[in-house]
């Protein structure tokens, strides 16, 4: 949406544990992906704008419970090609010259891209509260 709206860097701040929290308030047995350099690099390309994802590193403690984050900060071209990354367990700052101009469109046909490639009538499906292939059928509850 940012990208359809003119934004050529999307900032994403998070705190990613290494680990889910489940519910019930236990970690999860299966550690939290690591999205800096493979969902990230997928998503600038394909909306051909920088992406800076800036997630803490480190642990933290509250009452009981301890959080270890993963770190893994990354500055994204709108190619998918890393610019800048920081370490897993640093505290790092980065920086990085972001230009638009000095990268072309990532679409491969002159004149085109991959926004104007859209096409929101097949959205239409998946933005339905109900999915019918799981078995018994499913919605989501109501807020």
């Amino acid at each position: 949406m940012l990208a359809l709206k003119g934004a050529k860097l999307i900032v994403g701040p998070t705190a990613a544990d290494c680990y889910y929290t489940l519910p019930n308030g236990n970690r999860s047995a299966v550690p939290y992906p690591d999205i800096s350099t493979l969902v990230l690099p997928a998503f600038a390309y394909t909306n051909n704008v920088f992406y800076a994802y800036s997630n803490r590193a480190g642990y933290e403690k509250r009452d009981s419970n301890q959080w270890h984050y993963r770190g893994n900060s990354i500055i994204i071209g709108p190619h998918g090609d890393i610019i800048v990354q920081a370490n897993h367990q640093q505290d790092t700052l980065l920086i990085a010259d972001c230009i638009p101009r000095y990268y072309g469109m990532t679409h491969p046909a002159v004149n085109h891209s991959y926004l104007k490639d859209r096409r929101p009538s097949m959205y239409k499906q998946i933005t339905v509260p109900e999915a019918d292939f799981i078995k018994g059928g499913w919605k989501y509850p109501h807020i």
